[in-house]
């Protein structure tokens, strides 16, 4: 199970199947986003789902500046064309992590961060930093890396990473 909502899968269609223009792609997939992901926000907080706070704050610290950076500026130096690759891209590397991550046969996993430090926040702020970057060109992208950081480097259980990164997401679209 992945944090991964309807927008991951409207960009690639949209874009690369029906020819539809990447910003207009991207824009539908933060709109259908904000729904689906703000619903199972509220169905996180209300159900008490186990989530990594400091993975969210911190997240959040970073992906919120990034997506403002990134609709203002970053946006504009890539044609329609280079959004495409990028996100392949993107969800390539999103599948390699998940593929090493699933190689590892009892691993061991943590339901949150442990022994918090300064670099960790510093590793979360600049993660959601970039997701936030990639999420305002490609409509997804901060879930993308925080779900990859807080597994892969943090050793976070999915079960807990998962819907952290949902509510990344929720408050990210919203």
């Amino acid at each position: 199970m992945t944090s991964e909502g309807g927008g991951a899968v409207a960009f690639p269609v949209m874009t690369l199947l029906l020819h539809i223009d990447p910003i207009t792609a991207r824009d539908f997939s933060l709109m259908i986003q904000t729904f689906g992901m703000g619903c199972a926000l509220f169905v996180v907080l209300f159900m008490r789902v186990k989530i990594e706070e400091r993975g969210l704050l911190f997240g959040c610290f970073g992906s919120i500046p990034g997506m403002c950076l990134g609709f203002a500026f970053v946006d504009d130096m890539f044609d329609a064309a280079q959004k495409k690759m990028l996100f392949v891209s993107i969800w390539s590397s999103f599948a390699i992590a998940l593929f090493l991550l699933n190689s590892q046969k009892k691993r061991l996993t943590y339901a949150s961060i442990p022994d918090f430090k300064l670099w960790k926040a510093a590793v979360l702020v600049s993660t959601g930093f970039i997701g936030g970057i990639f999420t305002s060109f490609a409509g997804s992208g901060a879930d993308i890396c925080v779900f990859s950081i807080s597994t892969l480097l943090f050793r976070i259980s999915e079960k807990t990473a998962t819907p952290t990164t949902v509510v990344l997401m929720g408050n990210q679209c919203c």
